[in-house]
């Protein structure tokens, strides 16, 4: 056999490996099924123990805590670019669902202090965001948060029913049907 019917032979099998690994893939590219909310179906166990994050005034929240309300919980930092890009679309989610009763949005910046995230958020002109900061991200660890962003829907039971990792599209049609059968689950469960 020629040197060049070789090299055809041996490019044919490495296109042909190469297609079937993306096949194979092809569905880790794809964002989350979406869960069927108004079981409130759950994905995952909540993290145990305790799950402290920082507000502003320097009070320490629990995330374990029960509120009553279904959770989106965000986390993110002002160095991660696609958290950066995603930005301008969840300031609009988070402003056109905050009078919803059954759902609270929860933002969690995983940088290092208060002095960063503010200086990064006046910069760019977002406000009405609820931001509490998790430094060094250990409580994002717990969650199993290891890229950002990553988003979490837990269910006022405390139980995690949808966990959404890199950025979103928070104006989408789907994600907002999603977003509004959460609140009502949430809503349902809370009443029982």
């Amino acid at each position: 056999m020629k040197d060049s019917q070789r090299l055809l032979v041996v490019l044919t099998a490495a296109a042909l490996v190469a297609a079937a690994l993306g096949y194979l893939a092809k569905d880790a590219l794809l964002p989350p099924a979406a869960p069927r909310p108004a079981a409130l179906s759950t994905v995952a166990t909540a993290p145990a123990g305790s799950l402290v994050v920082l507000a502003r005034d320097g009070a320490r929240r629990d995330l374990a805590s029960k509120t009553g309300k279904g959770l989106i919980l965000h986390f993110w930092a002002t160095w991660c670019p696609p958290c950066r890009e995603e930005m301008p679309e969840l300031v609009k989610f988070v402003g056109d669902t905050k009078s919803d009763a059954n759902v609270e949005f929860l933002s969690v910046s995983t940088d290092e202090d208060w002095k960063t995230v503010d200086t990064w958020l006046k910069e760019h002109g977002i406000s009405g965001l609820p931001v509490a900061l998790d430094p060094r991200g250990a409580t994002a660890h717990l969650y199993g948060t290891d890229a950002y962003p990553e988003t979490w829907f837990v269910a006022p039971s405390g139980e995690i029913v949808q966990h959404a990792v890199g950025m979103m599209d928070w104006s989408s049609p789907k994600f907002r049907a999603f977003a509004a059968e959460f609140s009502r689950a949430s809503g349902a469960q809370k009443a029982n």
